[in-house]
């Protein structure tokens, strides 16, 4: 692991300079777990069409509101329009108190865990609700996205508009409409404004995210009142129905291609149960196409 230093002045002029991301082009913080004991997570995003070599991204806390974060460096690789799921590596069956292992639920989800060791002044992934987090890239002076605010200390957590803390003791997922991370240190951290609020120890979310950036989006969502379920499909069996009938059902990989068509048209109906047996385990998106030319797409996961 490697350490880096970076002074609050600096990295804000090195944002200005250096880090327009453009939306949907970079990875970012698709959902933040701050749990009870240990439970700790970060998910990221990857809002494009190609895989993202992660040995070029650090991450990790600006703790109590330090203006240098502590970083941890990545590795592996996320597929196009997938997930990598960081957990704080503590995972022994006996350990008590500060060593006690991560949830079961959040282990399983997990692609890599990070940070076995506490060390006050470098432990990037001992973050609480009072603790930004940021997504680096290069030599760690690039922010790609940013979780709170540099600088600040609020407290126990920060707050909503009617002053309900939400960074601690909760899952936080990125609305669907986020297309890039925050790459300026903002003047104050509006949680709610990006942000969807999951009650604490909520890891069923983790392993996927529904976002925009997706080339196939829902087009006229609104037209049809829509329902696909279960969400995990762990016998690879969704129930979808609509207000209007459907017409067509399409399939699609991570890659955007096509992995099962089933045409509906001349049964007139507004339910059907999707069997995808055939499929391998992982995420696709189901796309619907509805009477009246509306389509409804959702993400799913197959066979956790």
């Amino acid at each position: 692991m490697r350490k880096f230093v970076l002074v609050l002045a600096s990295a804000i002029a090195a944002i200005g300079a250096n880090a327009q991301t453009q939306d949907c082009s970079e990875l970012f913080i698709s959902e933040y777990v701050e749990g009870s004991g240990n439970n700790k997570a970060i998910e990221l995003y990857n809002p494009t069409n190609a895989a993202i070599d992660l040995s070029q991204y650090q991450c990790g806390r600006f703790r109590d509101g330090s203006g240098t974060p502590m970083i941890i460096q990545l590795s592996g690789s996320i597929g196009a329009y997938g997930t990598y799921v960081i957990v704080l590596d503590k995972r022994d069956p006996n350990g008590t108190g500060n060593e006690a292992p991560v949830d079961a639920a959040l282990q399983a989800v997990a692609d890599t865990f990070v940070n076995p060791v506490y060390v006050q002044s470098n432990s990037p992934f001992y973050f609480n609700g009072d603790d930004a987090f940021g997504l680096f890239k290069g030599d760690g002076t690039v922010l790609v996205d940013l979780f709170g605010k540099i600088g600040e200390d609020p407290g126990t957590a920060w707050s909503d508009v009617n002053g309900t803390w939400w960074t601690n003791d909760h899952t936080l997922i990125r609305k669907s409409t986020v297309l890039k991370g925050v790459t300026t240190n903002p003047s104050e951290f509006l949680v709610q404004t990006e942000w969807d609020s999951l009650p604490e120890n909520t890891f069923t979310e983790l392993g996927w995210h529904t976002c925009d950036c997706f080339g196939l989006g829902v087009e006229d969502e609104q037209a049809a009142e829509f329902n696909m379920y279960p969400n995990p499909a762990v016998d690879k069996e969704l129930m979808i129905s609509a207000s209007k009938n459907i017409e067509k059902i399409q399939v699609f990989n991570i890659l955007g291609q096509e992995a099962a068509r089933i045409s509906l048209a001349k049964e007139a109906t507004s339910k059907h149960k999707l069997r995808l047996k055939q499929l391998n385990t992982g995420i696709y998106i189901v796309r619907v196409s509805l009477t009246g030319g509306a389509e409804v797409s959702r993400k799913v996961m197959l066979g956790r």
